[in-house]
């Protein structure tokens, strides 16, 4: 499985980072999420759906659980597992419809619900860096290769 390390320095360089990715989406992708809070899942996810001229802005769902966007030829389901338990309860909530849509799926807080995530998901590990409040790590596990150096 290629893995991608990024370290970016400000909210701007990690949504250039999502604009990256983005041009390297399949329908049907899904990108599963994890890191502390602040850690810039969100703000990754404001980069990815400015790629696919999502008109509304793009918030982290924590208490609605699921946003969707429909932006330029692509539909993206984003998703807040931070106040679940279990996957059990993604399975409840009809995850299997979302994955069989055709849409981009990104779910936040994706280790809490791992037991409900497809092994081909595209994972995203988040980690706020002391250098500076806008320092992170980024570490992108593909199970296909992306090409990242754009």
């Amino acid at each position: 499985m290629p893995g991608y390390h990024f370290l970016t320095h400000s909210a701007e360089e990690t949504k250039k980072l999502a604009l990256r990715v983005a041009a390297q989406l399949r329908p049907g992708d899904i990108l599963a999420m994890s890191g502390d809070l602040a850690s810039g899942k969100t703000t990754f996810t404001q980069g990815l759906t400015a790629y696919y001229e999502v008109l509304e802005y793009t918030l982290s769902p924590t208490f609605t659980y699921i946003n969707e966007y429909h932006g330029k030829d692509q539909d993206i389901i984003h998703i807040d597992a931070y106040r679940l338990s279990t996957g059990s309860e993604l399975i409840s909530m009809g995850i299997w419809d979302y994955y069989e849509s055709g849409a981009i799926i990104i779910i936040e807080w994706a280790d809490i619900v791992a037991d409900a995530i497809p092994a081909d998901a595209i994972g995203l590990r988040f980690r706020h860096l002391g250098a500076t409040e806008n320092s992170r790590e980024i570490l992108i596990d593909s199970p296909r290769k992306l090409d990242l150096d754009q």
